[in-house]
Parts: C-alpha cells; sequence; structure tokens
C-alpha cells in the first residue's frame, strides 16, 4: 500500500512540479537576475533546514542523529507536496520519532512541545519585527503600528468572547489549556537543561530569518531591497496563509503571497513576482526531487 501511494505521489509531484516552472518561466527571469544574490538566496535557503534539525533534536526525549533527521525536514517537502497543510510532515515525524523508540502519545507530545515553542518564538520576533518597522524612518510602510493596535484589540476582543461565551470556553479549554497541560512535564524536563534550550531558541529562530534572509536575496536579485525586519513578517504571514489553504504544498497560495507581501513593501509588482517564484523555486520546488530520494532512503533504512 505504501509502494502504491508513494508511486502515485511521485506522479503527481513531477507533473505539478513540470506545470509550475513551466508557467512561472523560471529559466529567463534567472538569466536576468543578478547571480550573485541568487547563489546566495540558495545558501539562506538552507538555513531554515538546520534550525528545524536542531530544535527538533534539542526538544527531543531521545537522542537523534543529526543525517537522518536532515534527512526527515528534507523528506518532509515531498510529502508536504501531496498533502493539504503539511500533515503529512507531521504524520511522518510522527513515525519516525516512534521508530526511535518513542511511544505515540510521547512521539505526538514532543511535535507538539516542538510547534508551541515555535509558535512563541514566531510570535516574539513578529513583535520584535513591527516595533522594528514602526521606529524606521525609511520604512515604505506605514502601518505597522496600527496593524499592531489592531492585533491587541482582536486579542483583547477574543478574550472577551472565551470568558462570555460557554462554548468557546469549552473550545479554548479543549484546544489550548488542556494540550498544554498534557505537554508541560515533558517541557519542564527540557526547561532544565539550558543549552538545549539555547539550541531549540536559536533553531526556531533559524527558520523565519533563513526564509526572510533568501527572500532579501532574491528581492535584491532583481533589483529590490526591502528592509529584512519587513521580509520577515511577510515570510510569516505567506506561512500563515499556506497552512489555512487546505491546498497540498500551499500551491499558488503562497506565491501569491508573498508576492503580495513584497508589494506592499514598494517593490514593483513584476519585481515581487520574480522574487516571489524564486524564493519559492529554492525554498520549495527544487527539493523535490533530493527530497524524494531522501524519503526512499529513509525508508530502506526503516527509518520512517
Amino acid at each position: 500500500m505504501w509502494r502504491v501511494v508513494l508511486a502515485v505521489a511521485t506522479v503527481v509531484a513531477l507533473v505539478v512540479l513540470a506545470r509550475r516552472l513551466e508557467a512561472a518561466d523560471l529559466g529567463e527571469r534567472l538569466r536576468s537576475a543578478d547571480a550573485r544574490w541568487v547563489w546566495a538566496a540558495a545558501a539562506c535557503s538552507l538555513v531554515p533546514l538546520f534550525g528545524n534539525v536542531a530544535s527538533m533534536a534539542a526538544l527531543s526525549p531521545v537522542p537523534l542523529p543529526v543525517g537522518r533527521t536532515a534527512a526527515l525536514w528534507l523528506a518532509t517537502s515531498f510529502v508536504n507536496l501531496v498533502t493539504p497543510s503539511s500533515t503529512g510532515g507531521v504524520a511522518l515525524t510522527v513515525r519516525f520519532l516512534q521508530q526511535r523508540g518513542l511511544p505515540l502519545a510521547v512521539a505526538a507530545t514532543t511535535i507538539g512541545i516542538v510547534q508551541s515553542t515555535s509558535f512563541v518564538v514566531t510570535g516574539l520576533l513578529i513583535v520584535g519585527c513591527l516595533v522594528a518597522v514602526g521606529r524606521d524612518p525609511d520604512t515604505a510602510v506605514s502601518l505597522p503600528w496600527p496593524v499592531l493596535g489592531a492585533g491587541v484589540l482582536l486579542v483583547l476582543l477574543g478574550l472577551l468572547v472565551v470568558r462570555s461565551w460557554p462554548r468557546a470556553r469549552r473550545f479554548a479549554v479543549d484546544q489550548v489549556v488542556r494540550p498544554v497541560r498534557a505537554e508541560w512535564p515533558a517541557l519542564r524536563r527540557v526547561l532544565t537543561h539550558p543549552v538545549r534550550v539555547v539550541v531549540a531558541l536559536a533553531g526556531h529562530l533559524a527558520v523565519p530569518l533563513g526564509f526572510a534572509a533568501t527572500l532579501a536575496c532574491c528581492a535584491r536579485a532583481v533589483g529590490g531591497e526591502p528592509p529584512v525586519a519587513l521580509l520577515v513578517l511577510v515570510v510569516v504571514g505567506s506561512s500563515a496563509v499556506t497552512a489555512a489553504v487546505p491546498v497540498p504544498g500551499g500551491i499558488g497560495a503562497s506565491e501569491a503571497a508573498l508576492a503580495a507581501g513584497l508589494v506592499a513593501t514598494g517593490l514593483g509588482a513584476e519585481a515581487a513576482l520574480s522574487a516571489a517564484l524564486l524564493h519559492r523555486a529554492l525554498t520549495f520546488w527544487l527539493r523535490v526531487p533530493p527530497a524524494w530520494v531522501a524519503l526512499l532512503r529513509l525508508r530502506r533504512q526503516r527509518a520512517v
């Protein structure tokens, strides 16, 4: 059964990849781009991979081999191409941890800890970027402070709804309070190791900053120079849109969100589209073939 699913996924991935590359006409766009910044973007695109490996290894209750963990995160790029909202990647990671000897409940809890701490770190990074952008007189976008105020208002409104509406309160307890209580003992054991905490935090920061650096290099390759703080917001917003749209691999939604974000930073529409397509090619599409090989290798090694 697994081989049939893998074969179908491979065919789908190749067809979609070929059509996306044909529609984007990346060859023509790359010929007119600054090669130095393209190579810099390619190097920066590897940073999120190392960040994911570092955070996973630091927060795992069992030792994880760096090589296989890197292959796992690479393989998720292929699995996420044929599953919506990264569900396939999460399932593959849980299976990987199970093969390392963790029970299903512990493996799922570990994934929950990684995602929860990543969410907190990303949230703090967003606040920092909003503050930095709001204080920068050279920033082309003048909305961060109103956006921040609207965000605070929405949070307060959400708390009011949770407090006054019993159904919302039950939902908050089931989706937030109980998972946090279930994960807290394992998280507390991790927090007693300062080195692991530092490595995990560094890994979590490396993911959005690496993607933002890649996008910055892509923008410079086509002649743009948007502020890095704004690009962090664009990358995080694009990830949120991709996760919300139930499309395998975020195909179309991610490119559109990145291009719209770059236009909001002051980049021209054509340059923004080129930078967005180049960014997606480096961080997703060009990873598909090696990700497929990594998945096959992990299957042969019975690591997933």
